[in-house]
């Protein structure tokens, strides 16, 4: 198998072991602009930080103790991924997921959107990433929907 693999395998890449995956690796960190002289950094999320994120943006609803549905929480996503972000210089979160709410209704929209725009950058999240998270959350909804009515 491996003489099948140096044929496609690009000479100046390196081949990561499991234990080279397993290293913390330098998440990227930058400054944030945000006029009036003050300034933030952000940084890059961890896969963890990332999936957490996500499921912030999908409510489950319980009944019982049980999930019985789910439901779209895409409210306050700038603040949501901003406080997944927000670092000080040497990368340090500044805040917890649970600020989310009182950094939007304190916050201007134009700074938290200067701050989520840089964070979505480092993170990959494009315009077109939003819209499938809610495509699906709304399946997910869907999908766990108890109702016998037919879909459309």
């Amino acid at each position: 198998m491996t003489g099948q693999l140096e044929g496609i395998a690009d000479k100046n890449k390196v081949v990561l072991t499991g234990k080279d995956l397993l290293k913390k690796e330098p998440l990227k960190i930058v400054k944030v602009d945000l006029d009036r002289g003050e300034c933030v950094y952000v940084r890059q999320m961890t896969g963890r930080e990332r999936e957490q994120f996500e499921n912030l943006l999908v409510k489950k609803i319980r009944k019982g103790g049980k999930i019985v549905d789910y439901q779209n929480a895409m409210e306050d996503f700038r603040a949501k991924l901003a406080v997944n972000c927000l670092c000080d210089e040497k990368g340090k979160n500044l805040l917890e997921p649970r600020d989310y709410a009182t950094l939007s209704q304190n916050m201007s929209a134009y700074r938290l959107t200067k701050i989520a725009d840089e964070a979505g950058k480092l993170n990959g999240i494009s315009e077109e990433d939003k819209e499938d998270m809610v495509k699906n959350s709304d399946s997910v909804q869907d999908d766990a929907s108890n109702s016998d009515s037919v879909k459309n």
